[in-house]
């Protein structure tokens, strides 16, 4: 049995920094805008992660309608996704809570995210079937989940919030293309037509770096709008992408880090953007 279909593989554990920096950022944003409820945060963390395990533990069920995978490897996908519907009701009864608080404009986002979610991989829309993965992810864990983690801290939503989300919620995508290129080969012949199986590889290689240049490019046009005080601690994370950037042009075998080296990358960016959002406050 393959290890990416065991629970802790299925779990993918290196995609949860997008779960972790998303909601830090709605968090943070709104805590320097004095938010209040301060203490909602943790169930914002919460919810997001477990929505984010959730969504990773169901993501395998398509593969089922690959005919070469074994009896024992069929069973395992089948309990990841049982586990992984549980813990979306989790999530689910943590954001009604929410939604108490806060009113039907949250319950309003927590059905789309939940449909967007379901609509990844579930039923007859699967958007990752369609090639349609990489957009959904920008906006189910990058937009929506950032605004909807502001909203809950402050019950509003402002346009300064969705600029400033943008560069998470392209890094967000960014790692499902680096997923995605990993695994090129085997969904191409898996029958599994994601973007890249669709485009090609040198194209998908070629939209990495679009993505790559674009987060950086946002986050001169924030600086230079006055929305983000500084640029140089981001700068410097463009170091880390020397490692990732290496393995696309790498073989099959060779390219299986790139997407936890473009996670790591991920990490220390986010880490850096959210030093230096907090860096301006006087």
């Amino acid at each position: 049995m393959s290890g990416k279909y065991t629970f802790l593989g299925a779990m993918r554990p290196f995609s949860l920094v997008v779960a972790i920096a998303t909601c830090g950022l709605g968090i943070s944003l709104a805590l320097i805008d004095h938010g209040e409820d301060g203490w909602l945060a943790w169930l914002v963390l919460i919810a997001g992660l477990l929505l984010q395990v959730a969504v990773n533990l169901i993501n395998d069920y398509p593969d089922l309608e690959n005919a070469t995978l074994d009896l024992a490897t069929q069973r395992s996908i089948r309990r990841n996704a049982k586990i992984g519907w549980a813990v979306m009701l989790l999530a689910i009864a943590i954001g009604l809570y929410m939604v108490s608080i806060r009113g039907y404009p949250l319950l309003l986002l927590g059905l789309v995210g939940v449909a967007g979610a379901w609509g990844y991989t579930g039923g007859k829309v699967n958007y990752k079937q369609r090639g349609l993965g990489i957009i959904l992810v920008f906006l189910l864990m990058g937009v929506l989940l950032i605004g909807g983690s502001y909203y809950v801290l402050t019950g509003r939503y402002t346009m300064e919030v969705f600029w400033l989300s943008l560069p998470f919620s392209l890094l967000s995508s960014l790692l499902l293309l680096s997923n995605e290129l990993r695994d090129y080969e085997s969904d191409r012949d898996a029958g599994i037509r994601t973007l890249i199986v669709r485009i090609g590889y040198d194209s998908g290689v070629r939209l990495y770096y679009l993505l790559v240049s674009l987060v950086y490019l946002i986050c001169a046009l924030l600086f230079w709008s006055g929305m983000l005080p500084g640029l140089l601690m981001l700068l410097v994370t463009s170091v880390a992408l020397i490692g990732p950037i290496s393995q696309l042009k790498s073989s099959p075998a060779q390219r299986i880090k790139l997407t936890t080296l473009t996670g790591r990358f991920y990490l220390l960016f986010g880490a850096a953007y959210l030093a230096t959002l907090w860096s301006g406050l006087p």
